[in-house]
């Protein structure tokens, strides 16, 4: 019953974000921000298309990221745009969706407003670090490369729009989209379900184990990687109790959650992004999926390591 409920909401908000994006796409309103993109996007070499979709993550990360498929599609995003995209898309996500809105009220309340603030801050700069890693190859290899395709044309003033047309078109522009998106989304959550249910899985955040021992963490930490992989908010508990016990002192607290946040990156990637980079970009989804986790794991180890050097 959890299982089936887990794949309802999860298939609803995808439903929700594609249908989302693309009705907003038919209002116009993203073509009337591409005045306003022009500075970035002469400073990170993207194309207008590329930088409004990172708008769209800001709002709602699977709307933009179906709206830059939509792009990449029709030819308005070239293949070497969609990574450092999906990248920089990272900040406005955790910033917005994924921080602010679910993991930050959680942090402060559970592990209190220090360990918690800091360790947000923490989540800031990982991202950030994606974020700008990807804005510096952006540079590099895409300014005045003369790759880029032409830019999405500007909405004439009266496109600008939101009535029952507009919601109608961009409803069964949403349809072909949702046709790819869902059966895989369905499938990926069976599966990890069975994964889950024979032990497969908890075999996964045990493999982490080592990463514990390497920076000498106390073997209690363990418990915290185990409830990350169950759900953050337990990871959240265990570290505060932890901490109240003086099991863990602020250092050790803030490794652990920052390698447990690992393990959440991980189920995530399996569980949805994956299946949704599949099914969006079609077989140059498992070079995104595997692009886009190692540059995130790597920000995660430049974390832990400034967790060292400042505490």
């Amino acid at each position: 019953m959890r299982v089936f409920s887990s794949a309802v909401t999860a298939v609803l908000l995808v439903t929700v974000g594609i249908i989302v994006a693309n009705i907003l796409a038919e209002t116009g309103i993203f073509s009337r921000l591409s005045s306003f993109t022009g500075p970035f996007c002469r400073v990170s070499g993207l194309s207008n298309a590329c930088v409004l979709s990172i708008v769209a993550m800001g709002v709602n990360s699977t709307a933009g990221k179906s709206m830059l498929a939509e792009y990449y599609r029709d030819g308005k995003v070239a293949e070497r745009e969609v990574i450092p995209v999906l990248l920089m898309g990272t900040f406005p996500v955790v910033l917005g969706e994924s921080l602010f809105r679910v993991q930050l009220p959680t942090a402060l309340i559970l592990l209190g407003p220090v360990v918690g603030g800091i360790y947000t801050g923490l989540n800031l700069f990982s991202s950030g670090i994606q974020a700008l890693f990807a804005l510096l190859y952006s540079r590099r290899f895409l300014v005045g490369s003369g790759h880029a395709p032409s830019p999405v044309s500007p909405a004439p003033a009266a496109a600008l729009a939101l009535n029952r047309k507009v919601v109608l078109a961009g409803c069964r522009k949403a349809v072909p989209t949702l046709r790819r998106v869902v059966p895989v989304t369905l499938a990926a959550l069976i599966l990890f379900s069975l994964l889950t249910s024979t032990g497969i899985m908890a075999g996964v955040a045990t493999a982490f184990d080592p990463l514990f021992q390497a920076v000498g963490l106390p073997g209690e930490s363990a418990a915290a990687l185990v409830a990350q992989f169950l759900h953050f908010s337990a990871g959240y508990a265990i570290v505060a109790s932890l901490l109240a016990d003086s099991v863990l002192s602020l250092e050790t607290a803030l490794v652990t959650l920052v390698l447990g946040s690992m393990v959440v990156i991980t189920m995530i990637y399996i569980k949805y992004s994956v299946p949704l980079y599949l099914s969006l970009f079609g077989r140059f989804g498992v070079r995104i999926s595997l692009a886009t986790y190692a540059v995130s794991m790597a920000a995660k180890v430049l974390t832990v390591a400034l967790v060292f050097l400042l505490f």
